[in-house]
């Protein structure tokens, strides 16, 4: 991970072993103390759960779907390295309901000492509008809030 094509690389990988529905390839990509926040309870989880919820996914997924990430930001130190971005599901039939939304996704690698790169921390998740209780399934309609509005409900006008 010591340059951004690497990121990149470990991102597509990421997608590869999932599209293709090739669980040991996916998980090998994560520290065995790796924690994950999916989209899909439990809200947190290790890794042996997110076998189980990822091997049930599978037999829903058509062959040759694919992901595609949009906005990614990297940052890349000694020992550990972390991306974030939006992605979302392609390749998929029209009514899919892993095609009609994006995911913004956190993750983060830590080096070990054989030379390697794991995933420690695994953040994805589909923001809300909280005066709806809705979840955002674009981006474009992710910047979108009350003009008159802050966070408690009250009028910041005055």
């Amino acid at each position: 991970m010591h340059d951004h094509k690497t990121v990149h690389a470990a991102i597509s990988e990421w997608g590869e072993a999932f599209c293709n529905k090739q669980l040991d390839r996916l998980l090998a990509l994560y520290a065995p103390d790796a924690v994950v926040f999916d989209a899909i309870p439990p809200f947190s989880s290790g890794i042996q759960a997110m076998r189980d919820k990822v091997a049930a996914c599978f037999p829903h997924f058509p062959d040759g779907c694919a992901i595609e990430t949009r906005d990614l930001t990297v940052n890349i130190g000694a020992e550990m390295a972390v991306a974030h971005f939006l992605w979302h599901f392609v390749g998929l039939p029209a009514n899919h309901p892993a095609g009609r939304h994006w995911l913004r996704s956190s993750i983060v690698w830590r080096a070990h000492a054989n030379g390697g790169w794991l995933i420690v921390h695994d953040h994805c998740s589909a923001p809300f509008d909280p005066y709806t209780e809705k979840v955002v399934l674009q981006p474009e309609t992710a910047d979108v809030a009350p003009a008159a509005s802050n966070c408690s409900g009250q009028n910041s006008g005055g």
